[in-house]
């Protein structure tokens, strides 16, 4: 079994969840912690995270942090995080819209492009896992 936890810098979401396995959004791409799985400190992206509790699957729309695997523990660390539980499908569309009518609009400065790009990329990844 492997330990879940995950944190925002406002909340803990999950506190010492047993879990089977569990995938998390790296900046090169998902990974796979299984039990026994060597220490790892990785950066994460906006993305889901998963993990199997119980024989259900957990799911989590993340952006930005990191991940630590140590003793058969992962720690997330979150910039946000949000329970697939609790997402409104409907907030997550139209947060997609609005993202998309602004980068549409093309008169951005670079900040503010990256800023609704992230906010795009969020409200995919809400829609997919709340799905």
């Amino acid at each position: 079994m492997i330990r879940v936890d995950i944190v925002t810098p406002t909340k803990k979401l999950v506190e010492g969840a047993k879990a089977d396995w569990v995938k998390i959004p790296g900046h090169l791409g998902e990974l796979e912690i299984l039990p026994g799985h060597r220490e790892l400190l990785t950066l994460l992206t906006t993305g889901p995270l998963s993990f199997m509790q119980d024989g259900r699957e957990r799911k989590f729309a993340i952006s930005h942090g990191f991940a630590e695997v140590r003793k058969n523990r992962v720690l997330v660390m979150a910039e946000t995080a949000e329970d697939a539980a609790a997402i409104d499908k409907a907030r997550a569309q139209s947060a997609k819209k609005r993202a998309e009518e602004k980068l549409v609009q093309g008169v951005l400065n670079e900040h503010e492009f990256k800023k609704h790009q992230l906010k795009l990329q969020r409200a995919i990844v809400r829609q997919t896992i709340s799905s």
